[in-house]
Protein backbone atom coordinates (compact mmCIF):
# COMPACT_ATOMS: atom_id res chain seq x y z
CA UNK A 1 0.00 0.00 0.00
CA UNK A 2 1.47 3.82 -0.70
CA UNK A 3 2.71 5.19 2.31
CA UNK A 4 -0.31 7.94 1.96
CA UNK A 5 -3.66 5.42 1.75
CA UNK A 6 -2.62 3.77 5.11
CA UNK A 7 -4.98 6.75 6.71
CA UNK A 8 -8.06 6.70 5.01
CA UNK A 9 -8.86 2.70 6.15
CA UNK A 10 -8.29 4.28 10.16
CA UNK A 11 -11.72 3.88 11.93
CA UNK A 12 -13.38 7.59 12.38
CA UNK A 13 -16.26 8.34 14.74
CA UNK A 14 -18.15 9.67 11.53
CA UNK A 15 -17.46 6.40 9.26
CA UNK A 16 -20.69 4.10 9.26
CA UNK A 17 -20.10 0.73 10.69
CA UNK A 18 -19.01 -2.29 8.57
CA UNK A 19 -21.82 -4.64 7.34
CA UNK A 20 -21.91 -7.96 8.94
CA UNK A 21 -23.92 -9.33 11.83
CA UNK A 22 -23.67 -7.83 15.29
CA UNK A 23 -22.33 -10.01 18.49
CA UNK A 24 -24.24 -8.10 20.95
CA UNK A 25 -27.71 -8.07 18.77
CA UNK A 26 -27.42 -11.70 19.03
CA UNK A 27 -26.39 -12.22 22.39
CA UNK A 28 -29.16 -10.16 23.32
CA UNK A 29 -31.96 -11.83 20.51
CA UNK A 30 -30.81 -15.19 22.24
CA UNK A 31 -31.07 -14.30 25.92
CA UNK A 32 -34.67 -13.00 25.15
CA UNK A 33 -35.55 -15.30 22.69
CA UNK A 34 -34.50 -18.19 25.27
CA UNK A 35 -36.38 -16.06 28.45
CA UNK A 36 -39.34 -15.45 26.58
CA UNK A 37 -39.65 -19.62 25.28
CA UNK A 38 -39.07 -20.74 29.21
CA UNK A 39 -41.29 -17.96 30.37
CA UNK A 40 -44.18 -19.35 28.24
CA UNK A 41 -43.44 -22.88 28.81
CA UNK A 42 -43.27 -21.82 33.26
CA UNK A 43 -46.92 -19.97 32.48
CA UNK A 44 -48.17 -22.84 30.26
CA UNK A 45 -47.08 -25.33 33.78
CA UNK A 46 -48.67 -22.78 35.94
CA UNK A 47 -51.92 -22.67 33.91
CA UNK A 48 -51.60 -26.51 33.79
CA UNK A 49 -50.79 -26.98 38.06
CA UNK A 50 -53.41 -24.72 38.62
CA UNK A 51 -56.11 -26.04 36.21
CA UNK A 52 -55.65 -29.69 38.39
CA UNK A 53 -55.49 -27.58 41.66
CA UNK A 54 -58.72 -26.29 41.35
CA UNK A 55 -60.18 -28.52 39.02
CA UNK A 56 -59.94 -30.80 42.33
CA UNK A 57 -60.89 -28.22 44.41
CA UNK A 58 -64.49 -28.03 42.54
CA UNK A 59 -64.79 -31.32 42.31
CA UNK A 60 -64.27 -31.85 45.92
CA UNK A 61 -66.90 -29.08 46.55
CA UNK A 62 -69.47 -30.62 43.76
CA UNK A 63 -68.96 -34.19 45.42
CA UNK A 64 -70.10 -32.43 48.91
CA UNK A 65 -72.89 -30.61 47.31
CA UNK A 66 -74.22 -33.89 45.71
CA UNK A 67 -74.55 -34.84 49.43
CA UNK A 68 -76.33 -32.07 50.92
CA UNK A 69 -78.58 -32.20 48.26
CA UNK A 70 -79.59 -35.66 49.28
CA UNK A 71 -80.50 -35.14 52.75
CA UNK A 72 -82.39 -31.95 51.61
CA UNK A 73 -84.00 -33.95 49.45
CA UNK A 74 -85.40 -36.21 51.74
CA UNK A 75 -87.51 -33.77 53.68
CA UNK A 76 -90.43 -33.65 52.60
CA UNK A 77 -91.49 -30.26 53.32
CA UNK A 78 -88.27 -28.62 51.97
CA UNK A 79 -89.24 -29.04 48.70
CA UNK A 80 -88.81 -25.57 47.13
CA UNK A 81 -86.91 -23.92 49.96
CA UNK A 82 -83.97 -26.66 50.13
CA UNK A 83 -82.70 -25.48 47.04
CA UNK A 84 -82.36 -22.34 47.18
CA UNK A 85 -80.51 -22.42 50.97
CA UNK A 86 -78.24 -24.83 48.69
CA UNK A 87 -77.30 -21.87 46.93
CA UNK A 88 -77.36 -19.03 48.93
CA UNK A 89 -75.39 -20.78 52.10
CA UNK A 90 -72.91 -22.90 50.16
CA UNK A 91 -72.57 -20.87 47.17
CA UNK A 92 -71.80 -17.69 49.00
CA UNK A 93 -69.41 -19.37 51.21
CA UNK A 94 -67.68 -21.05 48.80
CA UNK A 95 -67.72 -18.30 45.95
CA UNK A 96 -68.87 -20.56 43.63
CA UNK A 97 -71.52 -21.17 41.84
CA UNK A 98 -73.22 -25.15 41.79
CA UNK A 99 -76.67 -26.36 39.95
CA UNK A 100 -78.19 -29.76 41.07
CA UNK A 101 -81.19 -31.39 40.30
CA UNK A 102 -83.09 -34.51 42.05
CA UNK A 103 -84.06 -37.38 39.37
CA UNK A 104 -85.78 -40.03 39.79
CA UNK A 105 -85.55 -43.33 38.55
CA UNK A 106 -87.70 -43.10 35.02
CA UNK A 107 -85.13 -39.76 34.42
CA UNK A 108 -88.00 -37.45 35.43
CA UNK A 109 -86.37 -33.99 37.64
CA UNK A 110 -88.60 -34.17 41.28
CA UNK A 111 -86.22 -30.67 42.08
CA UNK A 112 -84.29 -28.47 40.70
CA UNK A 113 -81.84 -25.42 41.58
CA UNK A 114 -82.52 -21.61 40.36
CA UNK A 115 -81.10 -21.83 36.68
CA UNK A 116 -80.35 -25.18 36.67
CA UNK A 117 -81.66 -26.92 33.27
CA UNK A 118 -84.66 -28.24 33.24
CA UNK A 119 -84.12 -31.38 31.56
CA UNK A 120 -81.63 -33.98 33.99
CA UNK A 121 -77.82 -33.70 33.54
CA UNK A 122 -77.60 -37.07 33.35
CA UNK A 123 -80.60 -38.75 32.29
CA UNK A 124 -79.79 -42.47 32.33
CA UNK A 125 -80.20 -43.05 36.03
CA UNK A 126 -78.58 -46.36 35.95
CA UNK A 127 -75.68 -45.07 35.37
CA UNK A 128 -73.22 -45.36 38.03
CA UNK A 129 -71.92 -42.95 40.22
CA UNK A 130 -69.15 -40.34 40.13
CA UNK A 131 -68.43 -37.77 37.96
CA UNK A 132 -69.00 -37.01 34.26
CA UNK A 133 -68.61 -34.18 31.47
CA UNK A 134 -71.67 -33.89 29.81
CA UNK A 135 -73.16 -31.44 26.78
CA UNK A 136 -76.04 -29.67 27.94
CA UNK A 137 -78.11 -27.17 25.94
CA UNK A 138 -75.13 -26.70 24.26
CA UNK A 139 -72.70 -26.33 26.89
CA UNK A 140 -70.08 -28.49 28.37
CA UNK A 141 -70.86 -29.50 32.19
CA UNK A 142 -69.02 -30.93 35.36
CA UNK A 143 -71.51 -33.10 36.72
CA UNK A 144 -71.36 -35.53 39.97
CA UNK A 145 -73.85 -38.01 40.35
CA UNK A 146 -75.19 -39.64 44.23
CA UNK A 147 -77.71 -42.33 44.22
CA UNK A 148 -79.70 -42.56 47.34
CA UNK A 149 -81.46 -45.33 49.28
CA UNK A 150 -84.78 -44.86 47.48
CA UNK A 151 -83.30 -44.79 44.21
CA UNK A 152 -83.28 -40.86 43.45
CA UNK A 153 -80.50 -39.34 42.71
CA UNK A 154 -79.06 -36.26 43.49
CA UNK A 155 -77.03 -33.94 40.42
CA UNK A 156 -74.80 -31.42 41.32
CA UNK A 157 -73.06 -29.64 38.16
CA UNK A 158 -70.62 -26.89 37.09
CA UNK A 159 -70.20 -25.46 34.03
CA UNK A 160 -66.87 -25.74 32.92
CA UNK A 161 -66.68 -22.37 30.95
CA UNK A 162 -66.54 -20.92 34.70
CA UNK A 163 -63.84 -22.63 35.61
CA UNK A 164 -62.10 -21.30 32.22
CA UNK A 165 -63.40 -17.92 33.70
CA UNK A 166 -61.24 -18.53 36.71
CA UNK A 167 -58.36 -19.89 35.20
CA UNK A 168 -58.33 -17.05 32.71
CA UNK A 169 -58.36 -14.62 35.33
CA UNK A 170 -54.94 -16.05 36.63
CA UNK A 171 -53.47 -16.07 33.95
CA UNK A 172 -54.17 -12.32 33.05
CA UNK A 173 -52.83 -11.45 36.77
CA UNK A 174 -49.79 -13.49 36.04
CA UNK A 175 -49.20 -12.14 32.87
CA UNK A 176 -48.83 -8.70 33.38
CA UNK A 177 -46.07 -8.97 36.05
CA UNK A 178 -44.56 -11.52 33.85
CA UNK A 179 -44.01 -8.64 31.26
CA UNK A 180 -42.86 -6.50 33.47
CA UNK A 181 -40.13 -8.85 34.54
CA UNK A 182 -39.31 -9.78 30.78
CA UNK A 183 -38.73 -6.26 29.92
CA UNK A 184 -36.87 -5.31 33.46
CA UNK A 185 -34.68 -8.19 31.52
CA UNK A 186 -34.35 -6.96 28.73
CA UNK A 187 -32.80 -4.01 29.86
CA UNK A 188 -30.67 -5.95 32.51
CA UNK A 189 -29.39 -8.17 29.80
CA UNK A 190 -28.87 -5.57 27.43
CA UNK A 191 -26.77 -3.19 29.73
CA UNK A 192 -24.75 -6.41 31.21
CA UNK A 193 -23.81 -7.25 27.60
CA UNK A 194 -22.50 -3.97 26.38
CA UNK A 195 -20.82 -3.86 29.64
CA UNK A 196 -19.41 -7.24 29.36
CA UNK A 197 -18.56 -6.62 25.32
CA UNK A 198 -16.69 -3.46 26.22
CA UNK A 199 -13.54 -4.77 26.00
CA UNK A 200 -13.62 -5.96 22.55
CA UNK A 201 -14.47 -2.09 21.45
CA UNK A 202 -11.72 -0.82 23.49
CA UNK A 203 -9.53 -3.36 21.99
CA UNK A 204 -10.87 -2.12 18.63
CA UNK A 205 -9.82 1.21 19.94
CA UNK A 206 -6.89 1.03 20.49
CA UNK A 207 -5.44 -1.22 17.60
CA UNK A 208 -7.39 1.50 15.15
CA UNK A 209 -5.11 4.49 17.24
CA UNK A 210 -1.93 2.38 16.07
CA UNK A 211 -0.27 3.74 13.09
CA UNK A 212 2.02 1.33 10.67
CA UNK A 213 5.26 2.93 13.09
CA UNK A 214 3.68 1.07 16.11
CA UNK A 215 4.41 -2.59 15.88
CA UNK A 216 4.35 -2.93 19.82
CA UNK A 217 2.42 -5.33 21.73
CA UNK A 218 -1.41 -4.54 22.24
CA UNK A 219 -1.99 -4.19 25.81
CA UNK A 220 -5.47 -4.69 27.38
CA UNK A 221 -5.98 -3.83 31.08
CA UNK A 222 -7.53 -7.10 32.98
CA UNK A 223 -8.84 -8.68 29.72
CA UNK A 224 -11.08 -11.75 29.38
CA UNK A 225 -9.53 -14.83 28.72
CA UNK A 226 -11.59 -15.40 25.58
CA UNK A 227 -9.82 -11.91 24.08
CA UNK A 228 -6.79 -13.02 25.94
CA UNK A 229 -6.19 -15.65 22.91
CA UNK A 230 -6.81 -13.03 20.16
CA UNK A 231 -4.51 -10.45 21.72
CA UNK A 232 -2.11 -12.89 22.34
CA UNK A 233 -2.58 -14.26 18.29
CA UNK A 234 -2.39 -11.15 17.32
CA UNK A 235 1.05 -9.78 19.18
CA UNK A 236 2.34 -13.26 17.78
CA UNK A 237 1.67 -11.71 14.21
CA UNK A 238 2.33 -8.07 15.14
CA UNK A 239 6.23 -9.41 16.29
CA UNK A 240 6.72 -11.69 13.37
CA UNK A 241 5.78 -8.46 11.48
CA UNK A 242 8.26 -6.37 12.82
CA UNK A 243 10.82 -8.76 12.60
CA UNK A 244 10.42 -9.31 8.65
CA UNK A 245 10.18 -5.09 8.50
CA UNK A 246 13.44 -5.01 10.16
CA UNK A 247 15.19 -8.17 8.00
CA UNK A 248 13.68 -6.14 5.01
CA UNK A 249 15.02 -2.52 5.98
CA UNK A 250 18.38 -4.20 7.01
CA UNK A 251 18.70 -5.92 3.69
CA UNK A 252 18.18 -2.76 1.86
CA UNK A 253 20.59 -0.57 4.02
CA UNK A 254 23.66 -2.97 3.91
CA UNK A 255 22.96 -3.95 -0.02
CA UNK A 256 22.77 -0.07 -1.15
CA UNK A 257 26.10 0.15 1.28
CA UNK A 258 27.71 -2.52 0.03
CA UNK A 259 26.71 -1.36 -3.44
CA UNK A 260 27.49 1.86 -3.52
CA UNK A 261 31.48 1.82 -2.55
CA UNK A 262 31.86 -0.74 -5.78
CA UNK A 263 29.88 1.36 -8.16
CA UNK A 264 32.09 4.53 -7.13
CA UNK A 265 35.03 2.44 -7.36
CA UNK A 266 34.23 1.34 -10.89
CA UNK A 267 33.22 5.01 -12.13
CA UNK A 268 37.08 5.95 -11.00
CA UNK A 269 38.33 3.14 -13.10
CA UNK A 270 36.27 4.16 -15.56
CA UNK A 271 37.66 7.64 -15.34
CA UNK A 272 40.96 6.68 -15.28
CA UNK A 273 40.99 4.05 -18.30
CA UNK A 274 39.34 7.35 -20.29
CA UNK A 275 42.23 9.34 -19.79
CA UNK A 276 45.12 6.67 -20.02
CA UNK A 277 43.82 4.91 -23.32
CA UNK A 278 42.29 7.69 -24.58
CA UNK A 279 39.36 5.95 -26.20
CA UNK A 280 36.44 7.01 -28.32
CA UNK A 281 34.44 9.30 -25.33
CA UNK A 282 30.94 8.54 -26.41
CA UNK A 283 31.38 4.83 -25.03
CA UNK A 284 32.56 5.38 -21.71
CA UNK A 285 30.31 8.53 -21.44
CA UNK A 286 27.43 6.52 -21.85
CA UNK A 287 29.00 3.89 -19.31
CA UNK A 288 29.59 6.84 -16.57
CA UNK A 289 25.78 8.07 -17.17
CA UNK A 290 24.83 4.47 -16.24
CA UNK A 291 27.12 4.11 -13.14
CA UNK A 292 25.18 7.33 -11.73
CA UNK A 293 22.13 6.32 -12.22
CA UNK A 294 23.15 2.85 -10.59
CA UNK A 295 24.32 5.41 -8.03
CA UNK A 296 21.50 7.39 -7.45
CA UNK A 297 19.06 4.54 -7.17
CA UNK A 298 21.35 3.20 -4.55
CA UNK A 299 21.01 6.34 -2.86
CA UNK A 300 17.49 6.38 -3.16
CA UNK A 301 16.95 3.21 -1.63
CA UNK A 302 18.94 3.76 1.26
CA UNK A 303 17.09 6.98 2.08
CA UNK A 304 13.55 5.34 1.70
CA UNK A 305 15.44 2.39 4.37
CA UNK A 306 16.23 5.01 6.77
CA UNK A 307 12.82 6.57 6.10
CA UNK A 308 10.86 3.09 6.88
CA UNK A 309 8.27 3.06 10.00
CA UNK A 310 9.61 3.65 13.00
CA UNK A 311 8.42 3.54 16.40
CA UNK A 312 9.69 6.42 17.71
CA UNK A 313 7.82 9.89 17.38
CA UNK A 314 9.47 12.23 14.97
CA UNK A 315 11.45 15.32 16.22
CA UNK A 316 10.31 18.14 14.88
CA UNK A 317 11.44 22.12 15.33
CA UNK A 318 11.02 25.96 13.63
CA UNK A 319 12.51 25.14 10.00
CA UNK A 320 13.40 28.71 7.97
CA UNK A 321 12.21 27.69 4.43
CA UNK A 322 14.30 30.85 2.93
CA UNK A 323 17.66 29.33 4.56
CA UNK A 324 16.68 25.57 3.84
CA UNK A 325 15.88 27.01 -0.36
CA UNK A 326 19.80 28.43 -0.05
CA UNK A 327 21.42 24.51 1.00
CA UNK A 328 19.95 23.17 -2.27
CA UNK A 329 22.64 22.83 -5.09
CA UNK A 330 21.04 24.75 -7.75
CA UNK A 331 24.12 24.08 -10.26
CA UNK A 332 21.99 21.61 -12.46
CA UNK A 333 19.36 24.71 -12.82
CA UNK A 334 21.78 27.66 -13.65
CA UNK A 335 22.89 24.90 -17.01
CA UNK A 336 19.44 24.46 -18.18
CA UNK A 337 19.13 28.23 -17.69
CA UNK A 338 16.14 27.54 -15.31
CA UNK A 339 14.97 30.20 -12.74
CA UNK A 340 13.94 29.52 -9.20
CA UNK A 341 11.55 31.65 -7.86
CA UNK A 342 10.52 32.40 -4.21
CA UNK A 343 6.83 33.16 -3.06
CA UNK A 344 7.01 32.21 0.47
CA UNK A 345 4.16 33.94 2.58
CA UNK A 346 4.92 31.94 5.89
CA UNK A 347 8.93 32.07 6.48
CA UNK A 348 8.65 28.85 8.84
CA UNK A 349 7.19 25.49 9.25
CA UNK A 350 7.03 23.29 11.88
CA UNK A 351 9.17 19.58 10.51
CA UNK A 352 12.15 17.54 10.87
CA UNK A 353 15.03 19.49 9.57
CA UNK A 354 16.56 16.68 7.75
CA UNK A 355 13.31 15.21 6.43
CA UNK A 356 11.98 18.48 4.87
CA UNK A 357 15.38 19.02 3.26
CA UNK A 358 15.19 15.99 1.87
CA UNK A 359 12.07 16.21 0.04
CA UNK A 360 12.31 19.85 -1.34
CA UNK A 361 15.31 18.41 -2.96
CA UNK A 362 13.56 16.05 -4.24
CA UNK A 363 10.77 18.23 -5.24
CA UNK A 364 13.17 20.72 -6.81
CA UNK A 365 15.55 18.45 -8.42
CA UNK A 366 12.53 16.72 -10.54
CA UNK A 367 11.79 19.76 -11.32
CA UNK A 368 14.38 21.43 -12.36
CA UNK A 369 15.25 17.22 -14.15
CA UNK A 370 12.02 17.13 -16.05
CA UNK A 371 11.73 21.47 -17.01
CA UNK A 372 12.66 22.42 -20.19
CA UNK A 373 15.34 24.85 -20.82
CA UNK A 374 14.56 28.52 -20.19
CA UNK A 375 11.68 27.61 -18.11
CA UNK A 376 10.79 28.53 -14.47
CA UNK A 377 10.64 26.85 -11.03
CA UNK A 378 8.52 28.33 -7.91
CA UNK A 379 8.93 27.46 -4.56
CA UNK A 380 5.55 28.26 -2.73
CA UNK A 381 4.51 28.29 1.32
CA UNK A 382 1.44 29.98 2.53
CA UNK A 383 -0.89 29.61 5.69
CA UNK A 384 -3.90 26.91 5.35
CA UNK A 385 -7.67 28.21 6.72
CA UNK A 386 -7.86 26.11 9.70
CA UNK A 387 -3.55 26.32 10.35
CA UNK A 388 -1.05 24.45 9.11
CA UNK A 389 1.32 25.19 5.94
CA UNK A 390 0.79 24.56 2.51
CA UNK A 391 3.98 23.93 0.70
CA UNK A 392 4.06 23.68 -3.16
CA UNK A 393 6.82 22.93 -5.60
CA UNK A 394 5.63 23.75 -9.44
CA UNK A 395 6.80 24.28 -12.57
CA UNK A 396 6.07 25.31 -15.96
CA UNK A 397 7.63 22.03 -18.03
CA UNK A 398 5.83 19.17 -19.76
CA UNK A 399 3.96 17.87 -17.28
CA UNK A 400 2.56 14.73 -15.96
CA UNK A 401 -1.24 13.82 -17.93
CA UNK A 402 -4.13 14.11 -15.14
CA UNK A 403 -4.45 10.23 -15.41
CA UNK A 404 -1.30 9.09 -14.38
CA UNK A 405 -0.72 11.93 -11.53
CA UNK A 406 -2.36 9.49 -8.92
CA UNK A 407 0.51 7.13 -9.35
CA UNK A 408 3.41 9.26 -9.20
CA UNK A 409 3.79 8.13 -5.44
CA UNK A 410 4.68 4.43 -6.61
CA UNK A 411 7.92 3.34 -6.19
CA UNK A 412 9.75 2.79 -9.36
CA UNK A 413 6.58 4.49 -11.58
CA UNK A 414 7.79 6.84 -13.97
CA UNK A 415 5.70 8.63 -16.88
CA UNK A 416 6.91 7.24 -20.32
CA UNK A 417 7.39 9.34 -23.19
CA UNK A 418 9.93 11.88 -20.94
CA UNK A 419 12.99 10.51 -22.39
CA UNK A 420 14.37 11.19 -19.34
CA UNK A 421 16.23 9.44 -17.33
CA UNK A 422 15.31 8.48 -13.06
CA UNK A 423 14.76 5.41 -11.22
CA UNK A 424 10.89 6.62 -10.31
CA UNK A 425 12.15 7.02 -6.39
CA UNK A 426 12.04 10.46 -5.50
CA UNK A 427 8.58 11.10 -5.05
CA UNK A 428 8.40 8.20 -3.29
CA UNK A 429 10.78 9.59 -1.03
CA UNK A 430 8.88 12.57 -0.69
CA UNK A 431 4.98 11.04 -0.09
CA UNK A 432 6.77 8.75 2.68
CA UNK A 433 8.14 12.20 4.14
CA UNK A 434 4.67 13.62 3.81
CA UNK A 435 3.62 10.80 5.91
CA UNK A 436 5.55 11.13 8.85
CA UNK A 437 4.53 14.17 9.23
CA UNK A 438 0.93 13.38 8.73
CA UNK A 439 0.55 16.10 6.19
CA UNK A 440 -1.54 15.57 2.93
CA UNK A 441 0.34 15.31 -0.70
CA UNK A 442 -1.55 15.77 -3.97
CA UNK A 443 -0.58 16.52 -7.37
CA UNK A 444 -2.03 19.31 -9.96
CA UNK A 445 -1.12 21.63 -12.78
CA UNK A 446 1.93 23.89 -12.07
CA UNK A 447 2.90 27.32 -13.73
CA UNK A 448 0.39 28.70 -16.01
CA UNK A 449 -1.62 25.87 -16.13
CA UNK A 450 1.34 24.03 -17.02
CA UNK A 451 4.31 21.71 -15.66
CA UNK A 452 3.36 19.76 -12.86
CA UNK A 453 2.45 21.24 -8.95
CA UNK A 454 3.14 19.16 -6.10
CA UNK A 455 1.89 20.79 -2.59
CA UNK A 456 1.80 19.42 0.66
CA UNK A 457 -0.19 20.13 3.47
CA UNK A 458 1.45 20.19 7.07
CA UNK A 459 -1.05 20.23 9.91
CA UNK A 460 -0.43 22.66 12.35
CA UNK A 461 2.52 21.92 14.61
Amino acid sequence: MKPRDWRQWRPRAGRPRAAGWSLRRRLLLMVMGTSITLWLVSLAIVIGVAWFATSDVFDDALEEGSRLVLQLGSEADAHASAGRGLHDRRGEEMKLRMYYQIVAPDGRVLLRGEDTPEAAFVPRVERSEGFANVWVGGELWRVHTRRSDGGNTAQVAQPVEERLELLGDMAENLAWPALALLVLLGLVSWWQIRRLLRPLEDTAGRIGARTPQDLSPIAVPDPPRELQTILDALNALLARLGVALDSERRFTSDAAHELRTPLAALRMRVQLIERELKLPGHHLQQLRADLDRCTALIESLLALARLEPQAEALPRETVALEALIDTLDLAPAHAKGLQLERALAVPTIEAAPALLASALRNLVDNAVHYGGPGGRVRVESAPLPGGGVRLAVRDDGPGVPAGQRARLGERFFRVLGTGQPGNGLGLSIVARIAALHGAALRFESGLDGRGLGVVLDFPPG
